[in-house]
């Protein structure tokens, strides 16, 4: 069977090593990608604080879930059905890294990790430590070179996690870590989704399609068949409620979705996830105004190390941007 040509999937030259091919950008093309980023960070940010606040709300996973998934999936699910051809055309395991690293694993264990440790963390190991999954894949899997630049960096992540999992080790708070290892999960599920994504060489809404349409069929059904339910909603001002509806649903689902999709056909994978990076110095900053969470010493000199290694480690300061990317791979 032919694949379109504005396809990627993968292919294997003589040597047995993908081949690598770098992002063809225009100067201009890149400051949208910038700006992309800059705007999928600030709504990462309000997500981690919406599901801090959710953490301390009546309101159930499966209210999230419904907001997060079946708002976009019913906006969405008219492209999916338009381009379906163009869609399965993309490798299923492609699919499914899309389906499940941004999916209701992702959200679900992100969630619970919200309960147990605070909005600094979550928003530091989730989106912080992805670029270091993402470029162990694309060492390990694709085969890209490990520079000396990548391992400074990945040294610098390494450092940050392991200061961030000491603040809760030195308080003794076998919850607080309890949620930092659901939060890791959650990273390199993102990580495998970031990949997915780029290698699929889907459109950003095509993208934002395949992952929530699936999961609000998969929530619907659930809810049809599990049709009792406790609903928390009901507890909650409209503008509480309202304010959760417009940032999982909308902000979330369709808005950073698109935003990040992209900034990753724009300056590539490994780019995209280490400017992720910066996530949480807005979100603690709204932490601190909105819960008054304070930042000790250990916290606050890993989330400097994470952010500074994840930069290093994509090879910002040492590459063009249209250089730094996974491979687009063709069949």
């Amino acid at each position: 069977m032919q694949i379109p040509q504005s396809l990627t999937h993968v292919k294997q030259h003589y040597s047995g090593r993908p081949l690598v091919q770098a992002i063809q950008s225009s100067q201009q093309q890149q400051r949208l990608g910038l700006l992309a980023v800059m705007a999928t960070v600030l709504v990462w940010s309000a997500y981690f604080i919406s599901l801090r606040s959710s953490a301390l709300s009546p309101l159930s996973l499966l209210e999230l879930s419904l907001f997060r998934y079946v708002i976009p999936g019913l906006l969405l699910s008219p492209l999916l059905i338009k381009r379906w051809q163009r869609i399965r055309q993309v490798p299923w395991f492609y699919l499914a890294g899309m389906v499940i690293g941004a999916g209701l694993p992702f959200f679900l264990g992100s969630a619970v990790a919200m309960g147990f440790a605070p909005v600094a963390h979550g928003s530091t190991l989730v989106p912080g430590v992805a670029p270091l999954f993402v470029t162990a894949i694309a060492v390990l899997v694709y085969k890209q070179p490990f520079e000396s630049f990548k391992k400074l960096g990945l040294s610098a992540i390494g450092v940050g996690v392991i200061l961030l999992l000491a603040s809760s080790w030195q308080q003794v708070n076998s919850q607080q870590t309890f949620g930092q290892l659901i939060f890791l999960v959650a990273s390199f599920l993102w990580a495998v989704f970031t990949i997915c994504a780029r290698q699929s060489g889907l459109k950003p809404l095509e993208t934002a399609a395949v992952v929530t349409v699936p999961n609000a069929a998969m929530l619907l059904i659930y809810l049809i068949s599990f049709g009792s339910h406790t609903w928390g909603f009901t507890q909650l001002p409209w503008q509480a409620l309202a304010a959760q509806m417009l940032v999982q649903g909308l902000a979330v689902g369709l808005l950073a979705s698109f935003c990040y999709g992209y900034a990753i056909t724009r300056l590539g994978a490994e780019l995209s996830s280490a400017l992720g990076s910066l996530t949480p110095v807005f979100a603690s900053m709204f932490a601190y105004w909105l819960f008054a969470e304070s930042l000790d010493l250990l916290t606050i000199i890993g989330m400097i190390s994470t952010v500074l290694g994840v930069i290093a480690a994509s090879g910002w300061f040492k590459k063009p941007v249209q250089t730094i990317s996974l491979s687009r791979l063709k069949e």
